[in-house]
């Protein structure tokens, strides 16, 4: 395909100029922007596959958004010591450039891997906002196909069985949109095509394909043998995993801008904005079971945040607006029975000023606590599960947009200064900060044996062993 049909992909055309820069593993060519790329080559070995976790199956691998896997005892040692290696997508920034416009949101919608990665049989996969979908092999970092979905790819690919669910949409509305949500009337966000897509995991060959109306960013959850998923128009859809049947469609008003789902205790539950809510949806009866909200939302109301799923509880976070007109948000945490939607408790961040993108982080659950992160306020904290208990509370450099990862005795957390911090899990004092350059976005962090893996909005995947953050 000649270079000049690059010029009609309207997410592409504004980094036609930075698409050849660097030639780094898997490098995505700039007249080949559209047909599935495959290099069989590239796949892992059957020994190779089999020490990597074999489904993905929601946001983070687990409803906890905790994706930390161990070295098997008898894992070779280039498993247990971690790779090095850095894959730059079409369009990539250079880490230690500046960023388009001089600023960091309109480089993650352009060229970005805003929101991180699933690791699966040795084949690792993400999303990026140039439309692709990237599978890479875990170990080498070359690519071992490339499929092109006509739209941003803003969530997890998940995986089941073989194969790789991924879905498309962008934070956009046109003009006639744009002015029904002004005037407070139901609105569809995301034009263009939005699409869901199951791909075979070691082809990329397109297995079958369903649409919708609005888009479909926020990571979707699989429970059995089917698929979840909020959009844009303000549904939830449910489709077979098999064949891509719809099986459900409920209309709930509201859209879901990237919360992703998550499941528990036989229902899915996710924030969604206009109306704000966060509900509790049963994929069995298809309905709402209950609906939440609080008073002074922010504008991006409940469905700028994912939320975590642990002991019968779901946590999020909200943003309100704090009543100080110098300092006019703050971040609200919270748990909700996941039987009833009673607020079992809610903590709330300082106000502060009202970050670029995303207001909200992704809350972690490991062993009983809660770790939360507000991009508002730059604040960090730890609080009992059960009972919202304060356990420690620190400052960060950077906003943070997601609470990182868990391993050991250490906090992980990406920052959007393009660092990744290392803290004390037991104080949350600042262990060692490592810089990598570019920025991170709402990308919960992968660990895999010896090896961290994170996406980035420059456009990289980055593979880094864990050692060398930790010492």
């Amino acid at each position: 395909m000649k270079r000049n049909m690059l010029r009609k992909a309207p997410l592409l055309s504004i980094i036609i100029t930075g698409v050849m820069i660097g030639t780094t593993a898997g490098q995505v060519r700039a007249d080949e922007p559209f047909k599935t790329i495959t290099h069989p080559r590239n796949l892992p070995s059957q020994k190779e596959a089999s020490l990597y976790p074999r489904e993905w199956t929601t946001y983070g691998s687990n409803p906890g958004r905790n994706p930390v896997f161990s070295s098997p005892r008898s894992a070779p040692d280039w498993f247990q010591k971690g790779v090095r290696w850095d894959f730059s997508g079409a369009g990539a920034l250079p880490l230690h450039s500046k960023p388009l416009s001089g600023k960091n949101n309109v480089t993650a919608y352009a060229v970005g891997m805003p929101v991180g990665v699933s690791v699966v049989r040795g084949i690792l996969l993400v999303g990026d906002d140039n439309g692709y979908t990237y599978a890479i092999n875990a170990r080498t970092g070359k690519r071992i196909w490339s499929h092109y979905g006509w739209n941003m790819t803003m969530s997890n690919p998940l995986v089941s069985h073989g194969r790789v669910f991924v879905s498309t949409g962008n934070p956009y509305f046109n003009y006639a949109n744009t002015v029904r949500f002004a005037e407070g009337k139901r609105a569809v966000r995301g034009p263009g095509l939005n699409t869901l897509y199951c791909l075979d995991l070691k082809t990329g060959k397109v297995l079958w394909s369903a649409t919708t109306a609005g888009e479909m960013m926020a990571t979707a959850t699989i429970v059995g043998s089917s698929l979840w998923v909020a959009t844009g128009a303000g549904h939830i859809n449910g489709y077979q995993l098999s064949d891509g049947k719809r099986i459900a469609h409920l209309d709930i008003r509201s859209f879901d801008s990237m919360s992703s789902l998550v499941a528990g205790d036989k229902a899915v539950y996710l924030g969604v904005s206009h109306p704000s809510r966060f509900l509790s949806y049963s994929p069995s009866e298809n309905k709402v079971r209950w609906s939440r909200t609080f008073k002074n939302l922010y504008k991006t109301g409940m469905g700028d945040c994912t939320p975590a799923f642990a002991d019968h509880l779901v946590v999020s976070e909200a943003t309100v607006r704090s009543g100080d007109p110098k300092r006019p948000l703050r971040n609200v945490l919270f748990a909700l029975s996941a039987s009833t939607g009673k607020i079992l408790w809610k903590k709330s961040f300082s106000p502060g000023q009202v970050p670029p993108s995303m207001k909200t982080a992704t809350p972690l659950i490991v062993h009983g606590i809660v770790y939360a992160t507000s991009p508002v306020s730059r604040e960090m904290v730890a609080v009992d599960l059960h009972h919202g208990k304060p356990v420690w509370k620190q400052s960060v450099d950077a906003p943070a947009r997601t609470a990182g990862i868990v391993t050991g005795n250490h906090l992980i957390i990406p920052t959007s200064g393009g660092a990744i911090e290392v803290r004390n899990t037991r104080t949350g004092a600042l262990e060692k900060e490592s810089q990598i350059g570019g920025a991170f976005g709402p990308a919960t962090p992968v660990i895999v044996g010896g090896t961290l893996y994170e996406s980035s909005v420059y456009g990289h995947v980055l593979a880094i062993p864990l050692s060398s953050l930790l010492h």
